[in-house]
């Protein structure tokens, strides 16, 4: 369509768990990122006790650098995210850009490194390199492996998605709550693994946030009330379980529709992203999708927020059914509701210009740490806070 093509163009190009007080934030000397190089993570999976040693040591020395050259107590929140309210909705892609994001907000530095550091200066990976934070023991921190169990708690069998959701709350310093479960290994894309994950940071008057929603195959669900987190001012929950563990059932479940209208509506959002990426939907289900259109509109109307839908970044070069035109539904009814189109496969693909798809992605769908915070760093300048520095 050539009227959305023009659209995507001018829009590519466009110029918790408890509510803290403000954390002085670590600053950030050097936000410009790097280009890709030659794939990073690679010794993190190799089978070679020795190459995956000679890796954490070196991403590990990499970060104590960084530590050395931007102090913990000179940074405060970015000023970019001062009063935002944004809220990703869809699958593991779009938890990629939450994550990228809160840690931005949490740190006042983008995750663009193998290894990152937390806290009052402790070391992990990457929380967007999941191979790494679900499987290797040898590189997660100590203190997040061991289990917490809880009567009436089911924890996975093992224990490594429990871990890497015990770890991506950890780095958060007690400003997320994180409804999230998954039990298994990760196969195909159903609904096979009592998959739940939802989370919510609050720092200040800034809330950033991410809710699950896989296409067809899983709905926005939670196993505990998290409306009051989205007050203003927050209000305290009590969570069932430890994060990582699921109670056995879900306290809610909607349509994607009725989610926005009743769950993100009341959250104020300045910004909602929205994305299917590789998820099962159905395009030709027109009257459902004209019903997202309306309910995306309604959900920022009291706030005079802006709703987007986020098109999926894929390989260059890549075959079916792992590729496909992006946005796959009709955008018109879209449009006419007031949305507008983050165009992040556009982003992506100029931003790996002769790269092989190895140094960019991880897989078919997810984002290496420098893509996956180029991106974010577009939709901050382009929706979030044009002309402010980044």
């Amino acid at each position: 369509m050539p009227h959305l093509r023009t659209l995507l163009t001018l829009l590519l190009w466009a110029g918790i768990a408890q509510h803290g007080a403000g954390l002085l934030l670590r600053g950030d000397k050097n936000n410009s990122q790097p280009r890709p190089g030659l794939p990073t993570m690679g010794a993190f999976h190799s089978a070679s006790k020795a190459a995956e040693a000679d890796h954490v040591h070196h991403a590990r020395a990499e970060a104590k650098t960084e530590q050395q050259n931007s102090k913990a107590d000179d940074k405060k929140m970015p000023a970019c995210l001062a009063g935002k309210r944004i809220v990703f909705i869809g699958p593991s892609t779009s938890k990629f850009d939450y994550l990228t994001l809160a840690y931005y907000a949490e740190y006042g530095t983008w995750p663009s490194q193998d290894g990152i550091l937390y806290g009052a200066g402790a070391w992990g990976p990457n929380p967007l390199d999941e191979g790494t934070c679900t499987h290797s023991s040898t590189a997660m921190p100590p203190h997040v492996t061991l289990p917490m169990p809880k009567p009436g708690c089911q924890s996975p069998n093992p224990y490594g998605a429990e871990t890497c959701f015990r770890y991506t709350n950890t780095i958060f310093n007690g400003h997320e709550a994180c409804d999230c479960y998954e039990f298994g290994t990760w196969s195909q894309a159903a609904d096979l693994y009592n998959s739940t994950e939802n989370r919510v940071y609050i720092n200040g008057n800034t809330m950033i946030s991410y809710f699950q929603y896989m296409g067809d195959a899983i709905p926005p669900r939670g196993t505990f009330d998290i409306s009051p987190l989205l007050k203003q001012p927050p209000q305290p929950i009590q969570q069932p379980c430890p994060v990582g563990q699921f109670p056995g059932t879900w306290q809610w479940s909607q349509t994607l529709p009725d989610f926005l209208r009743n769950v993100i509506r009341y959250a104020n959002p300045t910004h909602v992203v929205l994305s299917a990426s590789f998820w099962t939907i159905v395009p030709q289900n027109v009257a459902f999708w004209a019903d997202v259109a309306a309910a995306g509109a309604e959900a920022v109307a009291d706030s005079g927020g802006k709703v987007l839908w986020k098109t999926t970044p894929q390989r260059i070069h890549e075959s079916t059914p792992y590729r496909y035109n992006s946005p796959r539904v009709d955008m018109t009814p879209f449009v006419q509701k007031g949305w507008q189109v983050f165009p992040a496969d556009q982003i992506v693909q100029a931003f790996q210009g002769p790269w092989p798809n190895n140094a960019v992605f991880y897989d078919f769908a997810h984002l290496r740490p420098p893509a996956e915070c180029h991106v974010m760093q577009a939709l901050l300048a382009s929706h979030v806070c044009p002309g402010t520095p980044l």
